[in-house]
């Protein structure tokens, strides 16, 4: 699939179910979450609110986890701003993004430092029903690797 002049809004609008999988270093399973998560119409024509929900599963001892997080997509032509919308973080930026028609990805225009350990995300655009998110955290406290794969919901 082709995006040459995608309408991002358009295109993560809606709801979605997700599978994530953690790993750490050396590729050694940390955790596998599923869960549901939505694109929803906020103030602006260029904003999304973000939420998502789900399981985690720890793959050491097997304990399940409940999550959530929100964060606010500011969608500007090409470039996509993505901010905290809760937590201690609220408000504050996360990552920026730029599509490349090329590659049919969104790539980082900017990361996000934690304390040291930074954060690098890409979107791959699959088609209209499924994208990818890698993110790679990495510093002196952190060494993940988070992959996510969303399906959009039928209907």
């Amino acid at each position: 699939m082709n995006f040459p002049s995608p309408d991002l809004h358009a295109y993560f609008s809606g709801r979605w179910n997700f599978l994530r999988t953690m790993f750490g270093a050396d590729d050694v399973l940390i955790g596998e979450a599923e869960g549901a998560a939505e694109f929803l119409p906020g103030a602006g024509t260029s904003l999304l609110h973000y939420k998502e929900s789900g399981q985690l599963r720890l793959a050491a001892d097997q304990r399940v986890v409940a999550f959530s997080r929100r964060f606010d997509y500011e969608v500007a032509s090409d470039v996509v701003h993505v901010v905290f919308a809760d937590g201690m973080q609220a408000g504050q930026a996360y990552q920026s993004y730029r599509y490349d028609a090329v590659k049919q990805a969104l790539l980082p225009v900017e990361t996000h430092l934690c304390i040291l350990d930074r954060y690098d995300g890409s979107y791959q655009l699959i088609d209209d029903e499924q994208f990818e998110l890698r993110t790679r955290i990495d510093g002196p406290h952190k060494d993940y690797l988070v992959h996510t794969r969303f399906t959009r919901q039928p209907g």
